[in-house]
């Protein structure tokens, strides 16, 4: 590997993934990281966690890119040419191999009225949530638009801050895409015992002081925050002829259409072992892993990626809330458990002796055993009339699926 150069776009959890994989097997290949991010190393999923402090969002320290030996470029990489990534201050930084880390970017929605006004805010890396913290300051009220993972996590932070918080939701519950109707609603009675929400509602304009939404209503805040979600951004890899459709689509080397270029973490669509089909899974583990089997291969190992499928965990003002694979579709059989009472509810989805999705509610113990049965596709035929029981756990489980290797304890 003397003569190869590595170069990594992104400098994210996917790309320190790769970087830690490659070096821990080759010290000398040259590597270069193009970034447009002024601080890097940082916990994205955390973002959204406004209340805590700047170091809590590192998870490598400062030196680790100038400890492994890496080259950095703080710029923005816009188009690859050949064998060379063309910057926006017109640089050309060859590669033999290269590696897209790019990430998602906002999705932000052309058809509100005042979308770009300066008192709306995105909230997917570090410059925004120091915008929002700064901006917030002696405010009094927000609005959310989005009732997903950011937007909740945000409205918590933003509650503590003593502001109003309305949130309007397009769909008819919470985190539509993975809760059903029962823990839809479960979500939303505990959202409206903090704030304001609005369902089967959006925002038609954006005024200075206030938000007019589809059922006529003036809301009137200080500060909007579009929490509608994130896309793989795929950009660079459409204007380079790299083949993209809702990411950048790669093989179970993670290389994409081109020869030595590869992507990884949210801007790619691997393959989903529950769908069974390419698609972005924008999830930190995942991202990591993707990152880690992208190095081993730029340097000649090679290596696999399996597939994975989506994983959500949220904390829904002291709810905990964890989601699992299809978790809102439909199986042959479905297994329930509902205690309004104590805030709790599990739901189990079964396909083919298959569990192919979960929510878990209130009650979160047996995610780890959950994650681990749904990723090795484990015959739940003999056991799966106890899932629902208080002790569920590995007694249950057959013999030989019993070990850490095949069943994760942790998400």
């Amino acid at each position: 590997m003397k003569d190869e150069k590595i170069v990594i776009i992104g400098s994210s959890v996917a790309a320190i993934s790769a970087i830690e994989t490659i070096r821990s097997k080759d010290k000398k290949v040259k590597i270069t990281v193009i970034t447009k991010d002024k601080e890097i190393s940082y916990s994205k999923p955390l973002i959204s966690y406004l209340n805590i402090s700047k170091e809590q969002f590192y998870y490598r320290d400062k030196s680790f890119f100038s400890r492994n030996d890496v080259k950095m470029f703080i710029s923005e990489a816009i188009r690859i040419k050949n064998n060379s990534v063309i910057l926006k201050d017109g640089k050309d930084i060859e590669f033999s191999k290269l590696l897209l880390a790019v990430g998602g970017k906002p999705i932000v929605p052309n058809n509100i009225k005042g979308i770009c006004g300066g008192n709306v805010f995105t909230l997917t890396n570090f410059d925004d949530a120091s915008k929002i913290k700064k901006y917030a300051k002696n405010k009094k009220s927000c609005l959310i638009i989005g009732c997903g993972m950011i937007g909740i996590k945000a409205a918590a932070f933003l509650k503590e801050l003593g502001l109003k918080v309305t949130i309007v939701e397009l769909m008819n519950r919470p985190f539509g895409s993975v809760l059903d109707e029962v823990s839809g609603k479960m979500v939303a009675d505990e959202i409206r015992k903090n704030t304001k929400l609005y369902l089967n509602t959006s925002v038609t304009e954006i005024r200075e002081k206030e938000c007019v939404i589809s059922n006529g209503e003036r809301v009137f805040v200080d500060l909007v925050i579009c929490a509608i979600g994130v896309t793989p951004n795929q950009d660079i890899a459409k204007k380079s002829g790299i083949k993209a459709d809702k990411g950048i689509i790669v093989d179970s080397q993670m290389m994409t259409s081109k020869k030595n270029i590869f992507a990884a973490g949210d801007c790619a669509s691997a393959f989903d072992i529950l769908k069974g089909e390419n698609r972005a899974i924008p999830i930190w583990p995942i991202a990591y892993k993707q990152g880690s089997i992208a190095g081993d291969n730029m340097i000649g190992i090679n290596t696999k990626y399996e597939g994975g499928f989506v994983m959500n965990s949220v904390d829904v003002f002291g709810l905990p809330i964890i989601t699992l694979g299809l978790s809102s579709e439909i199986g042959d059989e479905e297994f329930v458990n509902y205690d309004e009472k104590n805030r709790k509810y599990k739901k189990y989805i079964v396909r083919n002796d298959r569990i192919i999705g979960a929510i878990l509610i209130g009650d979160i113990d047996r995610a780890g055993i959950i994650t681990g049965l749904i990723k090795d596709k484990v015959d739940v035929s003999n056991f799966k009339n106890g899932l629902l029981k208080e002790n569920f756990g590995y007694i249950y489980v057959p013999k030989k699926y019993r070990s850490k290797e095949v069943i994760p304890v942790e998400i």
